[in-house]
């Protein structure tokens, strides 16, 4: 009874987002957290560039990746250079970490890559932002570091199980938030 409180306070305290809210063109800002109940949308460490770095920007507007979610099916995520996926072998692999060491860097430069579901970014409703998601419910990455200026930095899908509970040793947590642009 008491979780069936909790939760249902919680989701009507938090209700703002609905999954459709991802969509159309926007750009991805890059927070550093480990809840996003606790995260403030205007601590953003960076964003991700056209080919999905993460990027610290000296102008978000120039210098952020502008991206487009598909309305059909896959319901890719893409950018000028192509569509943008985590399964790119030619990426790094975040070999630091225990569960995520076959996982490749986010990436978006190849425009001959077609895009399949399991490249789906996505969020889900009663979040107070759009924080974007990955397959089950990962909503949480990993970078080695928050970005300076100048340098692109690679991200990862944020892997834990019982032998690497948090994030990887020497690594940031980071969330994603979409901050849909408007259409003309």
């Amino acid at each position: 009874m008491t979780f069936a409180f909790l939760f249902a306070s919680a989701h009507i305290a938090t209700a703002s987002v609905k999954d459709t809210d991802f969509n159309g063109t926007g750009i991805i800002h890059v927070l550093q957290t480990a809840d996003e109940k606790m995260t403030d949308p205007n601590n953003k460490v960076g964003c991700l560039s056209m080919t999905g770095r993460l990027i610290k920007p000296t102008n978000a507007a120039a210098d952020c990746g502008v991206y487009t979610k598909s309305a059909v099916y896959p319901y890719a995520v893409s950018t000028s250079t192509g569509n943008c996926t985590f399964t790119d072998t030619t990426q790094a692999a975040n070999t630091d970490s225990h569960y995520g060491e076959q996982d490749y860097a986010w990436y978006c430069g190849n425009p001959d890559y077609n895009a399949d579901i399991y490249d789906n970014l996505y969020t889900l409703n009663g979040f107070e932002q759009i924080y974007l998601c990955f397959r089950d419910v990962d909503c949480f990455y990993d970078a080695k570091k928050v970005p300076t200026v100048g340098e692109n930095l690679d991200l990862w899908p944020f892997r834990w199980g019982s032998q690497q509970m948090g994030i990887t040793p020497g690594h940031v947590e980071l969330q994603l938030l979409w901050e849909p642009r408007p259409t003309a």
